[in-house]
């Protein structure tokens, strides 16, 4: 199945890079499968990106919303009574400091409501951009049977139109070399940028599409909601619980507003799922940009001594990225917007998505080594 899929997205993308850029011309077919991979990859992101929003639809459509309000407020009630029990409730008197001790709310409520958003678009087309300016000038482009094994179809492959012998050797269509985009390597140092962009964007993208899962199955309503009683989402209803006397939290964004949108407005109210909180997505985006960094810094080189500037340098980038993460989970917690188990199960589901990602790219790195026959979907361009 996973054999023949590939293969019909092969034969899919090829009739659109040779039906816009001709059958003749290899630069102009190189150009087109650029630009066609920055598309999907565009969409991709951007999709993921929207997963807040399409746990909204979902419950909307499929849910009465007295229903998701209980279902929320009960599973708030009981990641409270978890962390009263394991000493972690902290979230209440941490708020109370603050606001005696530092305030600010105005940075703090645009920090949350901004910087989660920018920081990782930010890293992520840094490491797009990478990834295209090591393919244009690393990448030998080249009809794709040169010097290869011509493509077969598996034995169930019914074309998706007629096509007149697509697997000859006279077929012109030119891509990256198939081997730059083959996992070879396990060890992240040792691979191309292209595939440390796919590696580090697969780690974000299947953490993001996880806390979509929790976001339906767990919906879970954010501390600065549970004393609430008059805030009302875009139908009317009310969000909150009217704990007045269980709880304090203060809805930070309601009482102080920040520099980029508030609650009340009616694109938040339609588009925003109110009970997006646990996993924390802010929390698993901000370790992804950390452990971007890390990554891309690497350890120290030990070409440089203690006293090089470089040395330095590279170890306080490196470390420094650690700080980011923190101050989000504070900024997480001290606006009542998450708990810190939020804040936990996204560390753990981020790790748990970098683990599945790892153990794939060690099972294709074997699998070459062992010289076992490279399926259809090793040999094509831009393989994910």
């Amino acid at each position: 199945m996973k054999r023949r899929l590939s293969f019909l997205l092969h034969q899919l993308r090829r009739k659109i890079v040779v039906g816009v850029a001709g059958p003749a011309s290899h630069q102009r077919q190189a150009v087109v499968g650029l630009a066609l991979l920055g598309l999907t990859e565009v969409a991709l992101l951007a999709l993921t990106f929207c997963t807040n929003f399409l746990s909204a639809y979902i419950h909307n459509t499929l849910e009465i919303f007295h229903d998701f309000r209980l279902r929320a407020l009960s599973n708030a009630l009981a990641i409270v009574s978890f962390e009263q029990s394991s000493g972690l409730f902290v979230e209440q008197p941490l708020q109370r400091w603050h606001d005696a001790n530092l305030g600010g709310w105005s940075f703090w409520n645009t920090y949350y409501a901004g910087v989660h958003p920018a920081v990782t678009v930010i890293f992520l087309v840094f490491i797009m951009v990478r990834m295209f300016g090591w393919k244009l000038t690393r990448v030998n482009w080249k009809r794709l049977n040169e010097g290869a094994r011509p493509l077969s179809p598996p034995p169930d492959y019914v074309p998706i139109a007629p096509d007149p012998a697509p697997f000859s050797s006279s077929a012109s269509y030119y891509a990256s070399d198939a081997t730059s985009a083959v996992v070879t390597h396990a060890s992240f140092a040792e691979m191309s940028p292209a595939q440390q962009y796919r590696f580090l964007r697969s780690v974000w993208v299947l953490s993001a599409w996880l806390s979509f899962i929790g976001f339906l199955l767990v919906p879970t309503m954010p501390p600065r909601l549970l004393p609430v009683c008059d805030f009302l989402n875009a139908a009317g209803a009310n969000v909150g619980a009217c704990l007045t006397t269980e709880f304090s939290f203060v809805d930070t964004i309601g009482a102080h507003g920040s520099l980029l949108w508030d609650w009340n407005d009616e694109s938040v109210k339609s588009l925003n799922n109110p009970y997006a909180a646990f996993p924390s997505q802010h929390t698993i985006f901000a370790a992804w940009c950390a452990m971007t960094w890390i990554m891309l810094v690497g350890p120290a080189s030990p070409t440089l001594s203690l006293r090089s500037p470089r040395y330095w340098l590279r170890g306080l980038l490196r470390w420094s990225s650690i700080a980011y993460p923190m101050v989000t989970v504070y900024c997480i917690v001290v606006t009542a917007n998450h708990y810190i188990s939020d804040a936990l199960a996204g560390l753990i589901l981020l790790a748990i998505s970098y683990a599945c990602v790892h153990m794939y790219y060690l099972y294709k790195s074997r699998r070459r080594s062992y010289n076992i026959v490279p399926t259809l979907a090793d040999t094509l361009p831009y393989h994910v």
